[in-house]
């Protein structure tokens, strides 16, 4: 229960704390990516100067005033009809509340000259910021009209017209979260960051919490009858746990989009949030098939069919890893397209940053395409034991990057891909026999009886050695050295396993060492070693 309780809060604290990142990443980006004037000489652009009585001017100082609470100001900005003066900034407020839920009004779009628009199809003096039904189905159109000074002390502005007025009940009753603006304090019902009000900021954690509880609740049972339906297919354990925490935060998502319009959200609000769902709604999918593609590349490894193929595990291996790469990049290009980013701009940036990264990092790009060219022609695969230059190991791994030997001394070594893919590597790991060569120094002192025999004493040992292929094996005499003569002996040991390879290749030189005793002579002493002991037996034997 502990456990569950802590996993709730920490998705609730992730949730909330992404849904800020993503804002402020957001904002700081379209700041950044806005279109800058540019410095050539241009033909100078006419600015309307906007006045102080204009209907742009007038309706920022309403909507202004109404985010900042105070509504009992932003009445001088309603006609108010006779006899309602005293309701003036409770219509005020409610005004607010159905424009923020149900009307945009972008103030850059309204005129900014004192008389408004001329074209507008409206009498003079009159303007129709946009139209909204009421609880009832009825229409209801937003208009402002010219308010001119009256007295020394009044000033000519732009207000919401009678008509409007009038009907801002109706329009109010239409409003999901009425009740709530009228019980909560004032402080909870002004706008904090990114035009959420308080009193939402406190509901949001509630509400998260509710649709992660609800999204665990859907998981479990849908992941229920999921295993019923996969119960004959082995892989479905791993694949239904690794999607378990995509799952939830896909049905969470779901949950919070269908609560949202009981949360009362202001239009700008509601279009930040609602983008910020989808863009976490496209990576629980992208998560999901993230890990589908982890448990795939798993159980390709696994598979029987696989187990004799040391080469369909590397090409899986790697093959995971650049999936993985990939829909983590289609996520993120998603995900941005959904919060606002020019996803054009940011690919063509990329484009040019990839180049400059590509020259910054020659080693790493050769290194990648020496990989695909290793899995491409396959000089060896995981389990192989290769010898590369001097180097001889087991091949353990092959990355992106490099691949990795474990030698006979239990050592690692690692060796980029761009350069073994040139290296000249010599793969001992598809031979089907091990041969065994050497040389066998027999004293000056035999005769060619002896020698005979001896040659013909090997082959017979040798060839009689169970391991050993018959048709393999090679005893001649080679050369007659300084103190020796030399016999050339080889053949082909039937195993792969250089452990076998070892226990075998002592019995043949142990063979060759009695065939020499057999007969009556010894192994050659190197002409050094006989020097070095005649120098030193006389160096005894001078008189001090």
């Amino acid at each position: 229960m502990v456990g569950a309780l802590r996993s709730t809060l920490r998705f609730v604290f992730s949730l909330l704390l992404a849904l800020a990142l993503i804002a402020q990443s957001a904002s700081a980006f379209a700041q950044a990516t806005k279109p800058t004037t540019s410095a050539a000489p241009a033909a100078p652009a006419v600015a309307e100067e906007e006045a102080p009585d204009s209907p742009r001017t007038s309706m920022q100082s309403f909507l202004d005033l109404c985010d900042r609470g105070r509504y009992e100001e932003a009445s001088r900005y309603l006609d108010l009809p006779r006899g309602a003066e005293k309701r003036g900034e409770e219509l005020a407020r409610k005004l607010h509340g159905v424009l923020s839920e149900r009307l945009w009004i972008d103030v850059d779009q309204l005129s900014p000259l004192p008389r408004g628009k001329k074209d507008n199809n409206l009498p003079a003096g009159t303007e129709e910021l946009g139209k909204i039904k009421d609880a009832k189905g009825h229409t209801v159109s937003i208009r402002i009209v010219r308010h001119e000074a009256r007295t020394p002390e009044d000033e000519a502005r732009w207000v919401f017209a009678q008509s409007t007025v009038q009907n801002v009940d109706a329009l109010y009753a239409s409003l999901k979260v009425r009740w709530l603006r009228d019980h909560l304090p004032a402080p909870l019902l002004e706008q904090g960051p990114w035009a959420l009000y308080y009193w939402q900021w406190l509901a949001l954690p509630l509400l998260t919490a509710l649709c992660l509880a609800g999204g665990r609740l859907v998981t479990w049972l849908s992941g229920f009858f999921a295993r019923r339906l996969l119960a004959k297919w082995p892989w479905s354990p791993n694949f239904l746990h690794r999607l378990r925490n995509p799952v939830t935060m896909g049905f969470g998502v779901a949950l919070f989009w269908a609560l949202l319009p009981y949360l009362g959200l202001t239009l700008k609000a509601e279009d930040f949030v609602g983008r910020a769902l989808r863009a976490l709604g496209y990576l629980a999918f992208f998560w999901a098939l993230f890990r589908t593609v982890t448990v795939v590349g798993d159980e390709l490894s696994k598979a029987q069919w696989a187990a004799y193929r040391p080469s369909v595990r590397s090409l899986t291996s790697v093959g995971v890893k650049l999936g993985k790469v990939f829909v983590a990049a289609i996520a993120l290009m998603v995900a941005f397209s959904e919060l606002g980013y020019p996803v054009t701009s940011i690919i063509a940036g990329l484009g040019i940053g990839g180049v400059a990264l590509a020259l910054a990092a020659q080693k790493t790009v050769e290194n990648l395409f020496g990989s695909v060219s290793i899995l491409a022609d396959q000089p060896f695969v995981v389990g192989d034991t290769i010898r590369v230059d001097t180097v001889e190991g087991t091949v353990e791994g092959i990355g992106l990057r490099s691949t990795r030997l474990r030698t006979a001394d239990r050592t690692r070594i690692i060796l980029p891909n761009g350069k073994l893919a040139d290296m000249r590597i010599e793969s001992l790991g598809p031979r089907d026999r091990i041969r065994f060569a050497t040389k066998l120094p027999i004293s000056r002192e035999a005769n060619v009886v002896q020698l005979r025999a001896i040659v013909a004493e090997v082959r017979k040992r040798i060839s009689e050695h169970t391991n050993v292929r018959t048709d393999d094996v090679f005893v001649q005499l080679a050369s007659i050295g300084e103190s020796s003569f030399d016999l050339d002996i080889a053949a082909m040991v039937e195993t792969r396993d250089f452990s076998e390879f070892a226990r075998v290749r002592e019995d043949l030189i142990l063979a060759c060492i009695e065939s020499v005793e057999k007969y009556g002579t010894r192994l050659a002493t190197p002409v050094r070693a006989v020097l070095s002991a005649a120098s030193r037996h006389e160096s005894t034997d001078k008189p001090s």
